[in-house]
């Protein structure tokens, strides 16, 4: 069997409702910040499989299939604020990762050097 052409057709379908879900004008950057910084768009399908549609512009550059037990799934509901079956959300980006902090000490010599 030949799975291309459904794959193929769920993608574009996918790309477009990445696009509407962008370029939707009840979406105001000054009412959600969040969305203007999208990274991407987020729909859950009816039998609970999420479809991650990543990149920028007016089309998807990636489509992610993430499956229940998958270890990124609950964890992608949680950053998204929640998803239910025929929910489509922008994806906010993720926080940045806390700085290492930088002493003015130098480092301990090694052990050659003492």
């Amino acid at each position: 069997m030949n799975f291309r052409a459904p794959v193929g057709a769920l993608f574009l379908a996918f790309s477009g409702a990445v696009l509407a879900a962008e370029s939707s004008p009840t979406t105001d950057s000054k009412e959600d910040p969040a969305a203007a910084k999208s990274i991407g768009v987020v729909r859950m399908l009816a039998d609970r499989t999420i479809m991650v549609g990543v990149g920028s512009g007016d089309r998807a550059q990636a489509v992610l299939m993430l499956r229940p037990g998958d270890t990124q799934y609950q964890p992608l509901i949680d950053h998204v604020g929640g998803l239910k079956p025929g929910d489509t959300k922008s994806i906010p980006p993720w926080p940045d990762p806390p700085s290492p902090s930088h002493s003015s000490d130098a480092p301990p010599p090694a052990p050659s050097e003492r």
